[in-house]
């Protein structure tokens, strides 16, 4: 993958030399031509911007789509590379200084991820502790309810139920009265 990349940023580097070479000797020509121009007397039009190859995909894909909110200079400052023909969309170019702004801060991202995967390791210990509680709770409740009062038949809770009753009020067996 790195070296893909390295290949990528390399070819994208030649292109732009390329780019500026040509520009520069485009310039030189009308330089040469402004000259002339102005011993005319006449002011010459300026030289056209050359077109910026853009930036191409390094990393694959792009499937995800996230909305934020950005400032104004941010924004400013994506629209000015897509002017200039960086980037073909605002999108590419958000995309492209997410990318390279994660890889500026590897080192704290790495240190995030390493303290949230130890985070992960000790709630699922905690769960596991708490799971382990639950069925020892359950274990005595279950007790609880055998010592309480249960229908024979149905095996139903009764001991929410007043004393003096002596039928089950959930499948009408006679109760035996202690």
């Amino acid at each position: 993958m790195i070296s893909a990349y390295r290949e990528a940023l390399n070819e994208m580097l030649k292109r732009y030399k390329e780019v500026l070479a040509e520009w520069r000797s485009e310039f030189d020509k009308w330089t040469n031509r402004a000259k002339e121009e102005i011993r005319r007397g006449s002011i010459p039009p300026l030289p056209p911007i050359p077109k910026v190859p853009p930036i191409s995909q390094v990393c694959g894909v792009r499937s995800n789509v996230v909305a934020s909110r950005i400032r104004d200079e941010d924004l400013k400052v994506v629209d000015m590379l897509v002017e200039a023909g960086v980037f073909k969309t605002r999108s590419e170019a958000i995309a492209y200084l997410v990318s390279e702004g994660i890889k500026a801060c590897r080192d704290i991202i790495d240190e995030v991820s390493s303290t949230l995967e130890e985070i992960r390791r000790i709630r699922r210990q905690a769960e596991e502790q708490i799971e382990r509680l639950r069925k020892k709770i359950r274990l005595q409740e279950v007790k609880a309810e055998a010592s309480g009062r249960l229908c024979p038949s149905c095996n139903r809770d009764l001991s929410n139920l007043p004393e003096d009753i002596l039928v089950c009020p959930y499948c009408g067996a006679r109760l035996s009265v202690d």
